[in-house]
């Protein structure tokens, strides 16, 4: 069983990677997750009501291919990211579901902005799942699904949620 001190270092892991996000500090950012992690969005469709999975994934990623977006991003060479981005990140409705020690699987719901001067804005709705491991006694995210509130292919996706 988790302790309180532990769901709240969990909850702040996941308040502190909204500010790194919005900071544009994406090493940092990328420091959060554990090198073997999935990071993955898939595509989904309503079924009678519900949401499911619809076939391939838009984005899975590994550590080193969150570095490389990462890597494009800062060499000015991202035409999705011209001109950059300014995102606001609230995360909330954060619950952390017990597992063990050592990992726990957390669900949280957010909201996105992305606005770019003079060009157009978006807003992002979504849950994640996030499976979080201990490391050297730092919570970190090994695992994330992001489900993304809405039926239709969403334009390019250039932030990270």
């Amino acid at each position: 069983m988790l302790s309180f001190e532990d769901k709240y270092r969990i909850e702040e892991l996941l308040r502190r990677e909204a500010h790194l996000l919005d900071e544009r500090r994406f090493r940092e950012w990328l420091d959060l997750f554990t090198d073997d992690v999935e990071y993955l969005i898939p595509l989904t469709e309503a079924v009678q009501g519900d949401v499911a999975p619809a076939g391939h994934p838009i984005i899975k990623d590994d550590k080193d291919m969150l570095l490389a977006r990462i890597l494009k991003d800062e060499s000015g060479f991202s035409h999705a990211e011209t001109p950059t981005s300014m995102t606001c990140h609230l995360v909330g409705n954060i619950v952390v579901d017990e597992s063990t020690e050592e990992d726990a699987e957390v669900r949280s719901a957010f909201i996105v902005r992305q606005a770019r001067k003079l060009r157009d804005e978006a807003w992002w709705v979504g849950r994640r799942k996030d499976l979080v491991r201990r490391v050297n006694d730092q919570w970190r995210i090994a695992r994330r699904e992001i489900t993304l509130d809405t039926t239709l292919l969403p334009r390019g996706i250039s932030i990270f949620f």
